[in-house]
């Protein structure tokens, strides 16, 4: 019961022979908190790792199934940037804005008229035409939904559209009109949840040629390493409320690409490593300028004192306890030291204490079973004492209304009889 990781731990005696979801059972009852770790455990047991692993797809793979008539529709998430996907894409296959065949419109007050011009521009040419924030210009939604259908027709082979909206709070807030939805590929990038998952992620912004780039070598990859922990440490705080960030702030990758090209130029411009200066850029502007509370501020500095310092590069830190920075090893050594040497999910790692998950955990555990709950096919008790389920349900209101329907008109007959057919008639 005072275990840090109970669902990893053996059970005592004879209770050492309880399936599996016996275990689930029992641990539901004892600690809830930890059913989200334990349900993950029983995934990965029963049909295995992959299924429990964070890993996004790739964005080249799903512009594959892309063309001139079925745009890209992003679905935006805290945290997340699509259109660095898409802009790297871009330059792969030749389209940027420095060539003139990449037009980004983000779209407010007064961008429709740019956003027509540039998708008509775009259909002629074969050019990429990236739409952001959809979802502020409401009232113009249904001519964007008209001109897609008629730029679709007989544009050229190379012209995409790609759309982003913030998801709607309810229902009654959905604007975004069927038809686009529908003739678009949905792609949603949530935020990964957990450390391990999120120095992954953030890891994967980066490539093997990236940690090459630079002539101090050994300093650059450590101080990567060491930056792409600290992003994820300030972007995962956040699910611990209050505990974790006075204010919800927005860290993103774009932030985490800033700092390491200024990392880049500070290191190729100074003999020596500017601690000093590279924790005031990264605390005070880069991540520093999207924090208003003094005592967030203060925490970012005091992440940046422990993570960025001669230690990480001529001595053995720790970023965590029991977790040392890593050697100088390639960027596949990187994810793989990530995997073998990340402790299990823990405070610790954000430097809090144990008790700090335990709402945050209870809450998540709540609703996960909420949400399975509703998901159960609802039984309601007849008078006869049996069980309709929701589908028989169904079944009984449709046959109600079909009985309710008047027979089909007999149309063969029905025209028959017409001597002159105008549209008047038909309509009629």
């Amino acid at each position: 019961v005072e275990c840090e990781c109970p669902e990893r731990e053996k059970l005592p005696q004879e209770w050492k022979n309880k399936t599996a979801i016996q275990r689930l059972c029992m641990m539901r009852a004892l600690r809830p908190d930890r059913m989200t770790y334990a349900i993950k455990a029983f995934i990965e047991e029963k049909l295995g790792a992959k299924y429990v692993e964070a890993r996004s797809v790739d964005f080249a793979k799903s512009f594959e199934e892309s063309s001139a008539s079925t745009p890209i529709f992003f679905i935006l998430s805290p945290g997340v940037n699509p259109l660095k996907d898409v802009e790297e894409l871009g330059r792969k296959l030749g389209f940027s804005m420095d060539q003139g065949n990449f037009h980004n419109v983000s779209l407010g007050q007064g961008q429709e008229v740019v956003a027509e011009d540039a998708m008509e521009k775009a259909a002629a040419n074969g050019q990429w035409v990236v739409l952001q924030n959809v979802h502020l210009v409401k009232s113009w939604l249904p001519s964007l939904e008209k001109k897609l259908e008629l730029l679709s027709i007989g544009a050229h082979v190379d012209f995409r559209i790609f759309m982003s909206a913030e998801p709607a709070s309810s229902a009654a807030a959905h604007c975004i009109p069927q038809g686009i939805l529908e003739s678009s590929i949905k792609i949603t990038n949530e935020s990964p949840t957990g450390m391990q998952a999120n120095i992954h992620k953030a890891l994967e912004n980066f490539s093997q040629e990236t940690l090459e780039l630079c002539s101090k070598e050994a300093e650059f990859k450590a101080i990567l390493f060491s930056l792409c922990y600290f992003h994820a440490v300030v972007a995962e705080r956040r699910k611990f409320g209050p505990q974790g960030w006075n204010r919800v702030y927005p860290f993103n990758v774009g932030d985490l690409n800033i700092s390491v090209s200024v990392l880049y130029n500070y290191l190729e411009a100074n003999s020596k490593v500017p601690w000093e200066d590279l924790r005031y850029l990264f605390g005070e502007i880069m991540y520093g300028g999207h924090i208003t509370d003094d005592w967030d501020r203060r925490l970012c500095i005091t992440y940046l004192e422990e993570f960025m310092q001669p230690d990480l590069v001529d001595g053995e830190l720790q970023l965590a306890p029991s977790f040392l920075a890593p050697p100088n090893l390639d960027y596949v050594g990187y994810h793989t030291y990530i995997d073998e040497a990340m402790p299990p999910e823990s405070p610790y790692l954000y430097g809090l204490h144990p008790n700090a998950e335990i709402g945050f955990l209870t809450t998540t555990s709540e609703k996960l079973f909420r949400t399975v709950f509703e998901m159960q096919p609802r039984e309601t008790s007849t008078s006869g004492g049996a069980t309709v389920t929701r589908e028989d349900k169904v079944k009984q209101i449709v046959d109600e209304i079909m009985e309710k329907l008047p027979e089909e008109f007999n149309m063969v007959e029905i025209m028959g009889k017409v001597e002159e057919r105008t549209p008047y008639v038909i309509v009629a």
